[in-house]
């Protein structure tokens, strides 16, 4: 109901501009072709609106007026048949397993690919943590002394001293 309401609304809304643009070019250059459609259009508008204002509302959302005064044609409580949905309610219980069930298994895949791709962030992290270690260690020689240091007369030697 609201929603036509706003299609009410927005039809009177348009209406009013087109009305207000017509007046406009009447005053400005008389009846051209540009009023000619103007007035089409709002002519249309009008006609819209009055359907939209006589469209019984009550029908689309499946609304009845219950009478007043007793009816032979409208059933009692008590008068009404029982209806079996034992199998409708099954069918329905097996629906809630079957969604429960689709989701349990949608939630499976995407932990499974999450963890996949942390374990691919985690090999990605240790290899480039190994290859900077390697790095580091690849600058050291055997004896403790970087590279670029080669010992020549100014270094010390182990074991030996000048007396």
């Amino acid at each position: 109901m609201r929603e036509y309401d706003v299609q009410i609304k927005g039809h009177k809304l348009a209406l009013d501009a087109l009305t207000m643009r017509m007046e406009e070019c009447e005053k400005g250059q008389g009846a051209t072709y540009d009023v000619a459609a103007l007035k089409a259009d709002i002519v249309g508008l009008r006609r819209d609106v009055d359907k939209l204002k006589s469209t019984d509302l009550s029908m689309l959302f499946g609304m009845i007026e219950v009478p007043e005064v007793p009816s032979t044609d409208i059933l009692a409580c008590y008068e009404l048949p029982l209806t079996n949905t034992g199998g409708d309610t099954r069918a329905d219980d097996d629906d809630a397993e079957s969604e429960v069930k689709t989701d349990e298994e949608q939630l499976g895949i995407r932990e499974e690919t999450i963890f996949e791709d942390l374990d691919d962030i985690e090999g990605s992290m240790f290899e480039t943590a190994r290859q900077a270690s390697l790095q580091d260690t690849s600058m050291v020689g055997s004896s403790g002394a970087k590279d670029d240091e080669t010992p020549g007369t100014d270094a010390q030697t182990e074991g030996f001293s000048y007396m």
